[in-house]
C-alpha cells in the first residue's frame, strides 16, 4: 500500500475534527425590544384614564355662574313678605364665640353648647325686613320671641346706587321703632345669591341674613 493510501484517511479524519465550530446566535436584542414593547403598551393603557379624569373635572365656572342671583340685589330685598333672618352659623360671629367658648369650657360639651347658646341671644339683631309703605320704602331691624316679629329700628330709605351682587342703602328721617336710635350712616348690602344678604358691621364682623317667607307676623 502506498503512503498516499495511507495518509488520505488521515488526512479526511483531521479536515473533519479540526473544523471550526459555527458561533453560537449573540442572545443580544431580542429583550429590549420586548421592553420596548411594554413599555408603549403601559402608555396606550393609561391614556384612556387619563381622559376619563379630565372628563370628570367639575366645571366651576359654570357653578359659579349657577349660584349668581337671578334678579337685581333690589328687587331680592324688597320681595314681598320676605324677611331676612340673621345665620349664625355663616356668620363670622360664630368662628369668635367658638375660640371664646373652646377656651372657657374646657373641654366640657355642657358648658360648651351653654357658652355658644349665650352669645347666640348677645345679637339683639335677628334680622331685617324691606317693605314698602304708601309709595316709600322702610329699613326694618327686627327682633322675634316665638313666632312674634317685634320693628326695634324702623327708617324710611333710599336706594343707591347698584352693582352686580350689592346695593346701597340710605336711611333717612326719625326712627319709627320701639327702641329709638340716631340714623345710621348709608350702608352696602351684598347679595351673593337668590336668598341669601350680608352686611359688614363694625364689631361683628360680616353678618350673614338668609330669606325666609311667611314664618313671622307682626
Amino acid at each position: 500500500m502506498s503512503k498516499c493510501a495511507l495518509f488520505l484517511p488521515l488526512l479526511l479524519l483531521a479536515a473533519c475534527g479540526g473544523a471550526p465550530a459555527p458561533k453560537a446566535p449573540e442572545p443580544a436584542e431580542a429583550e429590549p425590544k420586548t421592553e420596548a414593547k411594554s413599555e408603549e403598551a403601559t402608555d396606550t393603557s393609561e391614556k384612556p384614564d387619563e381622559e376619563k379624569a379630565e372628563a370628570k373635572k367639575p366645571d366651576t365656572k359654570a357653578a359659579s355662574e349657577s349660584s349668581k342671583p337671578a334678579r337685581s340685589a333690589q328687587e331680592i330685598l324688597t320681595a314681598p313678605d320676605v324677611v331676612f333672618m340673621l345665620s349664625f352659623n355663616d356668620s363670622d360671629v360664630k368662628q369668635a364665640a367658638e375660640t371664646k367658648c373652646t377656651a372657657s369650657s374646657g373641654n366640657d360639651p355642657k358648658k360648651m353648647n351653654g357658652c355658644m347658646s349665650k352669645a347666640r341671644k348677645a345679637i339683639d339683631i335677628d334680622g331685617y325686613q324691606f317693605k314698602e309703605v304708601d309709595g316709600k320704602w322702610f329699613w326694618l331691624t327686627i327682633k322675634t320671641k316665638g313666632k312674634t316679629l317685634t320693628t326695634l329700628h324702623k327708617f324710611e330709605v333710599e336706594f343707591g346706587p347698584e352693582t352686580p351682587g350689592s346695593v346701597s342703602v340710605k336711611p333717612k328721617g326719625k326712627d319709627l321703632g320701639t327702641k329709638k336710635g340716631p340714623t345710621p350712616a348709608p350702608f352696602t348690602v351684598q347679595v351673593p345669591n337668590d336668598y341669601q344678604i350680608s352686611l359688614d358691621d363694625p364689631k361683628l364682623g360680616k353678618l350673614v341674613y338668609e330669606a325666609k317667607i311667611g314664618l313671622l307676623s307682626q
